[in-house]
């Protein structure tokens, strides 16, 4: 079988490293298809994974729609091209149409009930529909849930075993807490807001009292928050969230990670509220892993607190037991697409 594997964010490559990394090692051929966006570029380069870019990620609404039709003629000269049986993706509108226009297969992996797009247009248009057990939406007979959440995929124990050298290479002092700031220009963040930019001053003044702060940010920062920013490549930010003793932003990808590396984490944005996503309810109630705070004010008090006494050793016991409980998730994954 050959597998094309669309990716739009550094995220969705972690996710399905390892999964292309079985299913090359079962005969299969992969492809990877990229959109310019982020830092997913950086990392495939950085990683050594042959890629195809089939457009480039843009801001506006306007321009995004403008920009379909380029991707579009472009993907379609792919397809031709590469002629793949099943189309892999994170829940791409992409993929699943071009999977409707070949007469092919295709999987998407959503984890986020809101996101209006992927239920009402790409679900419809999919073969299969693999979610977290934990999801609340049901998509009916093309769906099927595995244990645990896809974080899981990159950063299970079976997987991931941080670099400690990575914290001596690039200077970093310890003890210290990771700060993430996202652009909202995604089409799901439409409406949505984190830290503003005086609130974004606070936070960072108000923890570096107590420890090291550095700043991972999808923006340009301030000439005041400009020392502060991580000077780490984008492909070591897992061992630098391994090695933290706080995390504290408005990303969606970034807090569950650190709660999953062991890393007390704070997530604070305007999706937080009684109809969040559901894997970040789950890694609070269930697992004790994860704050999710909708006022920034009170994010900033409850990081200002958390910085002055780490409580790491508490936060890996409770990653530990949380692992202890789920399943191997690249393992559950590959067994739904081949069966596809």
């Amino acid at each position: 079988m050959k597998y094309i594997f669309e990716l739009n964010h550094p995220k969705h490559y972690y996710q399905f490293k390892y999964v292309m990394q079985i299913l090359k090692s079962r005969g299969h051929e992969i492809s990877v298809l990229a959109r310019d966006k982020d830092v997913l570029l950086n990392v495939l380069q950085e990683e050594h994974v042959g890629y195809t870019v089939f457009g480039k990620h843009r801001k506006t609404m306007l321009s995004k729609v403008l920009g379909t039709f380029g991707l579009m003629f472009k993907y379609i000269a792919i397809v031709k091209e590469q002629r793949p049986d099943v189309f892999v993706s994170k829940a791409s509108w992409y993929g699943s149409a071009m999977a409707k226009i070949f007469h092919k297969k295709s999987v998407i992996f959503p984890d986020s009930e809101v996101v209006k797009v992927t239920n009402r247009y790409v679900v419809p248009m999919c073969t299969k529909v693999v979610t977290p057990d934990s999801f609340r939406l049901d998509y009916g007979s093309k769906h099927y849930r595995i244990k645990g959440i896809f974080e899981d995929c990159y950063l299970s124990p079976h997987v991931f075993q941080a670099d400690e050298a990575v914290i001596e290479k690039y200077g970093l002092k310890r003890p210290y807490a990771v700060v993430r700031f996202v652009g909202w220009f995604a089409n799901h963040d439409v409406g949505k807001s984190g830290f503003n930019q005086r609130e974004k001053e606070e936070l960072v003044q108000a923890i570096s009292k107590n420890m090291n702060v550095y700043i991972s940010s999808e923006n340009d920062l301030p000439d005041e928050l400009e020392p502060y920013r991580l000077p780490t490549p984008a492909s070591v930010i897992h061992d630098v969230l391994s090695f933290a003793d706080l995390y504290i932003g408005d990303s969606q990808t970034m807090a569950s990670e650190a709660a999953l590396l062991g890393t007390p984490a704070i997530r604070s944005n305007s999706f937080v509220g009684p109809n969040d996503m559901s894997n970040f309810i789950m890694l609070q109630e269930k697992y004790g892993l994860l704050y999710n705070v909708a006022e920034p004010a009170e994010a900033i008090s409850l990081a200002t607190d958390m910085s002055k006494n780490s409580r790491k050793v508490e936060w890996m016991e409770k990653r530990d037991k949380y692992y202890a409980q789920v399943g191997d998730c690249n393992a559950q994954i590959v067994e739904l697409i081949e069966k596809i």
